[in-house]
């Protein structure tokens, strides 16, 4: 007689396959946050960019965040490419904070503006980022090359305004000015490293005229009272 093989063919893969599925579902899962669409850097992560899946634990990148609630919100610390898992590391709540060394958020409508100060015309550089300052301008006879002798008469200064946020402290040569005087570089220095400039938030619409009275005059910061904005 002859044995019809199909059926049971057809029994064992179909076992087999069973058998994959339950091995495959037993296994341990994680879920981790992964990015949808590229995201750039500085860019505020929105709900509609991430997608939460599940992966065996074994599969998790180290410091990958696993759940939606630790990345929407948050901004783009480095560019984030379609399809990988979304890293802590490259998260940050302040835009700017690590890309810039930001301390402080700049609004919609405003620019970050430098203003060139030594520490005795800053409060004596007792300032952070997230602190509010008065500007106030005096006309530099050294910059503009007017008279400088007992009969010039005093100049007249101008307030620039008051509430001004500080984003971040720069040194004279650009780098950030950090507690300790590191600078971030991981090794001490000889000399601690010198307040040279204040990063302020400033409305878009007043760029010319800090620039024009940074080329004529010396600025100096007070610190603001509680509560005032520009």
């Amino acid at each position: 007689m002859r044995v019809r093989r199909a059926p049971y063919i057809v029994v064992f893969l179909l076992a087999g396959l069973v058998a994959g599925g339950v091995y495959l579902f037993a296994q341990p899962r994680t879920e981790i946050v992964r990015a949808r669409v590229d995201v750039p850097v500085l860019t505020q992560i929105t709900a509609d960019m991430v997608e939460t899946i599940r992966v065996s634990p074994a599969d998790v990148p180290a410091d990958a965040a696993r759940s939606a609630d630790e990345v929407v919100g948050s901004y783009a610390a480095v560019p984030l490419l379609a399809g990988e898992a979304v890293d802590r590391r490259a998260l940050e709540r302040t835009p700017g904070e690590r890309a810039l060394g930001f301390g402080a958020p700049l609004a919609a409508g405003q620019v970050a503006f430098a203003l060139p100060v030594d520490p005795s015309q800053a409060v004596g550089a007792a300032l952070a980022p997230g602190a509010r300052v008065d500007v106030i301008a005096v006309p530099n006879a050294l910059k503009t090359g007017g008279s400088t002798g007992a009969s010039a008469s005093a100049p007249a200064t101008t307030v620039m305004g008051q509430g001004y946020l500080i984003l971040a402290l720069r040194t004279a040569d650009g780098q950030p000015l950090t507690p300790g005087g590191s600078n971030g570089s991981g090794t001490g220095a000889l000399v601690a490293p010198k307040l040279g400039s204040v990063v302020i938030a400033i409305a878009a619409a007043s760029e010319a005229e800090f620039a024009t009275q940074a080329l004529a005059s010396t600025f100096y910061l007070a610190l603001s009272q509680p509560g005032i904005r520009p």
